[in-house]
């Protein structure tokens, strides 16, 4: 595929936000909610990382690194300026015509 035609990084930086807001509440301990929704102002993030090489176990294929992307949300540690707290880890496909996200939940 050409690399043209991928969803930019931006944009899927802003999808898994909006995925991760609809199903945080379901998904996260009431806890974690709570942690989240007040810090999340001041230390939230959500960034693209590289793709780790555990995502074939968790979704059954060979996961192109170009073509998906792995987005982590969760908090910075104001400290060493690191994302540590993290509450979910998401794959998502930078492919328009392949809509599909898979979620790996924080769990206490």
């Amino acid at each position: 595929m050409d690399n043209l035609d991928l969803i930019s990084y931006d944009d899927v930086i802003e999808a898994a936000y909006d995925i991760f807001l609809e199903m945080a509440q379901d998904s996260l301990e009431p806890a974690d909610v709570l942690l989240f929704t007040a810090q999340f102002d001041d230390r939230g993030a959500a960034e693209v990382v590289e793709t780790g090489d555990d995502w074939p176990g968790h979704v059954g294929f060979a996961v192109d690194g170009e073509e998906y992307a792995e987005v982590r949300i969760g908090l910075v540690n104001e400290a060493n300026d690191e994302l540590d707290d993290i509450f979910a880890r998401m794959l998502i496909s930078r492919n328009p015509d392949n809509k599909f996200c898979h979620i790996l939940w924080k769990r206490d």
